[in-house]
């Protein structure tokens, strides 16, 4: 008998979205940006004229960041 195996696509639902001033990202954080996760490292991270410049681009001034609710045995936390 062949079994086959289903793939499944899991929805993360522990994710929590904020939107942040550009200004506030530091290095470390998880941002959601052009519809992917990326970790904010200091090669994206530039001062220019127009203010701080995520992946090359001052503009738009706000990023959503992401943060994951993890259960912990005191509750619910983010990281």
């Amino acid at each position: 008998m062949i079994q086959q195996q289903r793939k499944t696509l899991t929805i993360m639902t522990n994710l929590v979205k904020t939107t942040i001033n550009k200004s506030d990202l530091q290095i470390g954080m998880t941002v959601e940006w052009n519809g992917q996760l990326t970790t904010v490292g200091k090669e994206n991270l530039k001062n220019t004229l127009h203010g701080v410049a995520f992946n090359g681009s001052a503009f738009p001034k706000e990023i959503v960041m992401v943060q994951f609710a993890v259960p912990t045995a005191s509750g619910i936390v983010l990281r």
